[in-house]
């Protein structure tokens, strides 16, 4: 046991809980050793990676087998169980440490608060519940798109009623009340996180704003004020909500499971030199912003040349794409200073959340570099609420598909369509990427073997 692992009494039927300190020094409870998290996170998304394209666009997509589509999305579905259901318990993960809410912390908040604090947050846990079945009731056709109830009717041989219709007619109203009902309850108890929320919305805001104010100047130095002319706020606000509900399910595989994992796989740095003095932090800075920058260009450059064509290549375009990648290369030299080896395992971490987006690299690119400050500020506890991050992505989310999706944005374009069954013509040059990204992470695998050595 190292110097970073704990021992201390339990207060349930245990004799005892290991604890260790994460990545941000927290002190969390875990059954297993840092080199298993380590290997099990890497060696889950080397599992999702082989699944989706030496497996199923290889032999399900370029070689027409369905029954390989079909394998693959079982056991695809598969680990998400294990993911969600197994992995937690294995680790011994608490609720708090996915961000999550806890209904038994819920009641003792009411339980041991004040009477007007217990009435304002009674206050609160009804309104919410009336709000998210009032959503459930009007917005049931996309509701019931989101959750393919048409498929699961179709499943069980049951007649194939148009469910989506369901709020418009008894008995489907009932129906729809029903499941509204169990949904906000549910949501209500146990996905909000209420001990911490005011706190991780503010830092979730300070991350998020840097970056939409990014997102906008990527717009207007594209096209001007032309890039605002169909910018429609409602649709905007639908889109923010949207993202926030989707932004919770993405997250609460990637930043809770990957996070969790990656966070608890390395200790704290020891190092003096892990962290950069506040009068010297400028150079990094710089430094970062111009890789970024000079990066982003060449890359950019290659992108749309082989994408569109060498007619597409814009030299405006990619001047306004080295801008704002530099400020972003600036935030992330920041970012860096502060804690290096933090951001790093971050940065690693966020690979997962990035290339599950291939093969439209556009979005690998934007989700990767989101998922580097998502994670990063979910290390800590004090941040750690799946619903905070969701207005991060909700608001990133709706903003750069106002801005970059439509047919708006030409050559920067941004394609939602992702996988291996959304590539349009299929190739064996679509592998490449893919198999040096699986590659990558099994040279990762034997690295982490070899050199994480603290064990249970």
């Amino acid at each position: 046991m190292s110097m970073h692992d704990k021992a201390i009494p339990s207060q349930t039927a245990e004799p005892w809980v290991r604890r260790i300190q994460t990545t941000a020094g927290d002190l969390e409870q875990e059954a297993k050793s840092r080199r298993y998290n380590f290997l099990e996170a890497v060696g889950m998304m080397t599992f999702i990676l082989v699944l989706l394209w030496p497996v199923a666009y290889l032999f399900g997509v370029y070689g027409g087998i369905r029954a390989v589509n079909t394998g693959v999305n079982l056991m695809m579905v598969a680990g998400a169980c294990y993911l969600l259901f197994v992995s937690p318990f294995v680790h011994r993960d608490t609720a708090e440490s996915w961000g999550m809410g806890n209904p038994r912390a819920l009641w003792r908040m009411l339980r041991d608060a004040s009477p007007g604090r217990r009435a304002g947050l009674a206050a609160i846990l009804v309104a919410l519940f009336v709000a998210l079945n009032c959503a459930n009731y009007s917005q049931w056709h996309e509701v019931a798109e989101f959750f393919k109830f048409d498929r699961v009717v179709a499943f069980f041989g049951m007649p194939r009623a148009d469910i989506r219709a369901y709020n418009t007619h008894f008995p489907g109203r009932i129906v729809v009340i029903a499941f509204g009902s169990m949904l906000s309850a549910l949501i209500v108890s146990c996905c909000i996180r209420y001990d911490n929320f005011l706190s991780a919305f503010k830092t979730a805001m300070c991350f998020a704003l840097p970056l939409l104010a990014l997102i906008f100047l990527g717009a207007y130095l594209q096209r001007g004020t032309a890039a605002f002319a169909r910018f429609s706020f409602r649709m905007w606000a639908i889109g923010v909500l949207g993202y926030i509900c989707w932004g919770f399910v993405q997250q609460l595989l990637f930043s809770s499971y990957f996070g969790t994992r990656f966070r608890k796989a390395f200790a704290p740095s020891a190092d003096p030199a892990n962290r950069v003095p506040a009068g010297r932090r400028v150079p990094y800075v710089l430094r970062f912003a111009a890789g970024a920058g000079a990066g982003a260009v060449v890359l950019s450059y290659a992108g749309i040349r082989y994408a569109h064509g060498p007619g597409h290549v814009d030299p405006a375009i990619l001047l306004g794409i080295g801008i704002v990648a530099a400020f972003a290369g600036a935030f992330y030299g920041w970012t860096y200073c502060l804690d290096k080896k933090r951001l790093l395992v971050a940065t690693v971490c966020a690979s997962c959340f990035g290339l599950i987006h291939i093969a439209s690299y556009g979005l690998v690119a934007v989700t990767w570099l989101l998922g580097i400050f998502l994670v990063y500020v979910f290390m800590e506890d004090k941040n750690r609420n799946l619903i905070a991050l969701g207005f991060i992505h909700g608001l990133l989310g709706s903003t750069f598909g106002q801005l970059f999706s439509k047919g708006a944005a030409g050559a920067l374009e941004v394609d939602y369509r992702v996988g291996p069954w959304n590539i349009r013509e299929p190739s064996f040059v679509s592998l490449v990427f893919p198999m040096l990204c699986i590659a990558a992470y099994v040279a990762f695998m034997v690295w982490g073997a070899r050199n994480i050595r603290e064990e249970r």
